[in-house]
């Protein structure tokens, strides 16, 4: 149950203020405002904030600025960093960012302010970044055009010792021809947001999210992976990876482990990767031809290559068809596609065992493979061939 409670003019619970503070940067006067806040229901240490920007950052003009926000509960002010810690945009307009305050407080008689910075980078939450060796979690936002962000991302430090995340927004949706003739053509219209991989997850990252120590610089997508391996074999695709507490288990597992076990990172369901991989395209391939032509400066499929050597698709994600096959979440019970409940709820059906993959692999041939909505259902869990890979996701709750 998602439901929110709304506090403002709830003095005893909220007092919403804000200050304002001219943004150096710019020429005009910049002002931030809080305009409310919601606690999650049921009561838990959620908080949605909802503010207002006016005079503030213009990516396009070169100007960025960030939010600070301050928490007072119980006489005790927490600093909430708007880009690091919950995303804020500082741009025009009316934004909602959620913010998860300390475990076993309670949030009566809370005051929430505001300020609005000077920064040296767009502020946002365009693209969620993972420190693999810390765990922490930050946010940034799209650089004036999404070639520049694509050209920032593309370095080693993305595809080693951090984790990138491509936000794909609520609202995004899948539709177009179908790559089987028994998959009807259905649209799936996203209601929240989510998170996908900029790459297919590197020997490098892996084998860090792993404990090993070899390989830790090699850029090349980590294949010959199981699903069985990256999520249990006694984990139904229904069902979240179970936590840890320490280093041990899966690589997601691991993953979860070092981010605090809050974000609940896997395997995406086959209508995320195919509302990713498209990037709002229609035709048969996300590259925008409607000829049964595969572009090969999109998609490798001679060789593994190092991830990020072809050219991304429009939300500037990488390989999204060829190089390594990409497990998802769904086992192979729905014959149609369009059957799937939601774009985040994965087919199951208890005793199904086979596995969906998508995106098709470097060593396949003709076309067919790399088309949008193809889909691969032929696969066991336990099949970790060469050409078997993934990609991590994860969904804003």
């Amino acid at each position: 149950m998602n439901m929110k409670r709304t506090l403002r003019g709830m003095a005893s619970v909220y007092a919403l203020t804000a200050t304002i503070a001219a943004l150096t940067a710019t020429t005009e006067a910049a002002s931030i405002t809080v305009d409310s806040v919601a606690q999650r229901w049921p009561w838990n240490n959620k908080v949605d904030i909802t503010y207002t920007v006016a005079g503030g950052q213009d990516v396009a003009g070169g100007v960025y600025a960030r939010i600070v926000f301050t928490a007072n509960i119980g006489g005790t002010a927490y600093t909430i960093d708007g880009v690091h810690d919950v995303g804020a945009s500082a741009s025009d307009g009316t934004h909602t960012v959620t913010w998860t305050f300390p475990s076993g407080l309670k949030a009566t008689g809370c005051t929430m302010t505001a300020r609005l910075l000077s920064a040296d980078n767009p502020s946002g939450d365009d693209y969620m970044i993972v420190d693999l060796g810390t765990g922490e979690i930050s946010y940034e936002g799209l650089l004036a055009t999404q070639e520049a962000s694509n050209t920032r991302y593309n370095a080693q430090e993305y595809k080693t010792g951090k984790l990138v995340l491509r936000k794909v927004p609520a609202g995004a949706y899948q539709t177009g021809m179908s790559g089987q003739s028994d998959n009807t053509v259905r649209q799936w219209t996203t209601d929240r947001d989510y998170y996908i991989g900029v790459f297919e997850v590197t020997l490098a990252q892996h084998n860090r999210l792993s404990g090993e120590s070899a390989n830790l610089m090699n850029t090349s997508p980590k294949n010959q992976i199981t699903w069985n391996s990256l999520r249990l074999s006694s984990t139904p695709p229904n069902e979240p990876v179970p936590t840890v507490d320490s280093k041990t288990g899966t690589p997601l597992q691991w993953l979860n482990f070092i981010t605090g076990n809050k974000f609940g990172f896997d395997l995406p369901t086959e209508v995320m990767f195919e509302i990713a991989m498209r990037a709002g395209t229609t035709t048969k391939f996300f590259w925008g031809s409607d000829q049964d032509v595969v572009d090969d400066t999109y998609v490798a499929r001679g060789n593994a290559i190092a991830v990020g050597s072809k050219k991304p698709n429009a939300w500037g994600i990488y390989d999204m068809a060829g190089n390594v096959r990409e497990w998802c979440l769904d086992d192979t019970s729905l014959a149609n596609m369009a059957d799937a409940l939601d774009p985040f709820t994965p087919a199951y059906t208890e005793g199904t065992s086979n596995r969906i993959c998508r995106g098709g692999g470097y060593g396949d041939s003709g076309t067919v493979p790399f088309r949008s909505s193809k889909r691969e259902t032929g696969w066991s869990p336990t099949t970790g061939t060469l050409s078997f890979g993934y990609r991590v996701a994860y969904i804003v709750k």
